[in-house]
């Protein structure tokens, strides 16, 4: 018998068709990943899986499906177009939107179009929600699943919002609760109560390597949290800081907080702050430095992936003088170990000589990075002579890492302009931590 138009069939079906642009395609090519995610989204929705199938074609693509007790959940991938179809069905009363949104995230994926069905319901309206990048789905090009959850306790709880921007770079939100926080795009650049710990190891160690180091480049560090640390240093006649986004040097240089942390670092009469793009200002540049220090964020996307390549290194070779050294901030040797021997192995492509170390620092966990110099370095790095508390007395006990951070070396590429992939490292390492 026929059912009269718009009536009810008690099923609660609940289907969503999802288009997923721009993935990461080094995720759509992996079966043993998307079976994990595939099912982690089903028992989430609390779905009993009956069977389970995948398929890889050759030489890429892959299509795998879910036998759900209620129905299914499918998958079809065409990495070199960066691009996967999904199709979730349920009759259970857990709702699927929110998974949904979840496995899109999982896929990286920066577009999206969602079509969520309710079944059961003849001529019943098929709303479609289309999803453009980060804001409304939570598809973030940067910041992690702990970033993202810690800021959201901090935003529930009693806080004060210190400095709030937006603009077309990223988002920039200093919060003070019980310490002061800085997040970009969600993603956790410094807490009061350690940053001190990164950012002595990014200064100290490379200037207990310089002989008599007068010139300083700063790229990135718009908090003026390295340049604190920089001017500690009598023998520094001129540094310059290039950041990119003037909002966070205005808040560095404006919110009584924020001043109190740098120790007021930018009304020292040394410093010049240029509002600029780091390869536009080394292209132009003809002055010379003796230590070059990179402060940027982690590669988490092609834009900012490009600024740990073979040319950036190159480029950057024209700014130091003859016993010059640069030193790069270069993620995790134990959290992303592949990414930060792969740093390494970049910068000794662009002919640089490098020395590793690492540290911890309670809100990141053990936290890496390179100097990089023109000519082998003469001597070991000891110690400064600068008040440096978070760092042992001897340097060199920061250039022991541990057996398996090594053993991840022989997996390290060379990141290049024709060969971008130390997001795509990236993204693939933070998946399995």
């Amino acid at each position: 018998m026929l059912k009269k138009e718009a009536e009810v069939v008690d099923i609660k079906g609940k289907h969503l068709l999802m288009d997923a642009f721009e993935c990461d395609e080094v995720i759509l090519n992996d079966p043993s990943l998307l079976r994990r995610i595939l099912i982690e989204a089903a028992l989430d929705a609390e779905m009993e899986v009956l069977h389970c199938y995948f398929h890889q074609f050759t030489p890429q693509g892959i299509t795998g499906i879910l036998v759900l007790a209620t129905s299914h959940l499918s998958i079809h991938t065409w990495p070199e177009e960066n691009y996967a179809s999904l199709d979730f069905y349920t009759c259970g009363d857990k709702a699927i939107i929110e998974i949904g949104y979840a496995l899109l995230k999982q896929l990286a994926s920066k577009e999206a179009v969602v079509y969520s069905i309710s079944r059961g319901i003849q001529h019943a309206e098929t709303p479609t929600k289309n999803r453009q990048h980060a804001e409304s789905t939570r598809l973030l090009n940067r910041g992690d699943d702990s970033d993202h959850v810690s800021l959201q306790q901090i935003l529930s709880g009693q806080h004060d919002i210190l400095f709030h921007q937006k603009n077309s770079i990223q988002d920039i939100q200093l919060i003070k609760a019980s310490d002061i926080r800085m997040y970009l795009d969600e993603q956790l650049q410094f807490s009061s109560l350690d940053e001190h710990a990164y950012h002595e190891a990014l200064v100290h160690p490379i200037f207990a390597a310089s002989l008599n180091p007068r010139r300083i480049l700063i790229l990135g560090g718009g908090d003026g949290l390295a340049l604190r640390e920089v001017l500690k240093y009598k023998e520094v006649k001129e540094i310059d800081l290039v950041e990119i986004d003037a909002d966070v040097v205005n808040a560095a240089m404006n919110v009584e907080e924020l001043k109190k942390l740098n120790q007021r670092s930018f009304e020292d009469s040394r410093v010049t702050v240029h509002i600029q793009d780091a390869v536009d200002y080394l292209s132009l540049n003809s002055a010379c430095y003796d230590i070059i220090i990179i402060d940027f964020p982690d590669p988490t996307n092609k834009k900012i992936s490009a600024l740990y390549t073979k040319e950036f290194y190159t480029l950057l070779q024209r700014s130091l003088s003859c016993r010059g050294l640069v030193v790069c901030q270069s993620n995790s040797p134990r959290d992303t170990p592949i990414v930060f021997w792969s740093i390494n192995e970049t910068m000794k492509a662009s002919q640089l000589y490098t020395l590793s170390y690492h540290t911890i620092i309670p809100s990141f966990g053990d936290w890496g990075f390179h100097i990089g110099s023109k000519k082998p370095l003469s001597a070991p790095i000891l110690s400064t002579d600068v008040l440096s508390p978070t760092l042992p007395s001897d340097f060199t006990k920061l250039m022991h890492f541990s057996t398996h951070s090594l053993s991840k070396k022989q997996f390290a590429v060379v990141n290049s302009a024709e060969h971008l992939v130390l997001h795509k490292i990236f993204k693939k390492e933070g998946l399995y931590l």
